[in-house]
């Protein structure tokens, strides 16, 4: 099988077998057709990914890639300007409709829109002798106020 065609493990077989001279580098080049160069750099990197992987590492997840904090911070930004651009939007249709008032007014075709004040309360009848409320006989006769008679 030729070393184009082997997978990652299979590679590492291979360069197990350089490491531990069983078989001669010359004769596994030949086998597998890889040159010497491409064998020693297979070694280089099986090296270096074994020390990568026995260094201590810290604890938790990993952080964000750069390009992912990038896009957060993009994204955040745009959901700022949109919001922003919404209350300004907001900000100019109020002040267009104080624009159009006034123009009625100096036209004259729009009264001044009345102020909202409190609102009155109704007055509710406490005393039932007043002089509005039907007399005792309910023949619709005014009571006299002072309860005389």
């Amino acid at each position: 099988m030729k070393w184009k065609d082997l997978k990652g493990e299979a590679r590492y077989r291979v360069v197990q077998m350089a490491r531990e001279g069983k078989v001669p580098i010359k004769a596994l080049c030949q086998s597998f057709g890889v040159s010497r160069q491409s064998l020693k750099m297979a070694m280089d990197k099986a090296d270096q990914a074994a020390m990568e992987a026995l260094t201590p590492k810290s604890p938790g997840r990993k952080g964000k890639s750069k390009e992912q904090a990038e896009a957060e911070a993009i994204k955040q930004e745009k959901d700022l300007l949109e919001k922003e651009l919404d209350r300004w939007k907001q900000k100019y249709e109020i002040a267009m409709t104080f624009v159009d008032i006034h123009k009625k007014l100096l036209n004259g075709e729009a009264q001044e829109p009345k102020r909202p004040g409190k609102k009155k309360k109704r007055k509710h009848l406490r005393n039932p002798r007043s002089a509005k409320t039907v007399g005792a006989d309910r023949t619709g006769e005014k009571v006299d106020p002072n309860g005389d008679g």
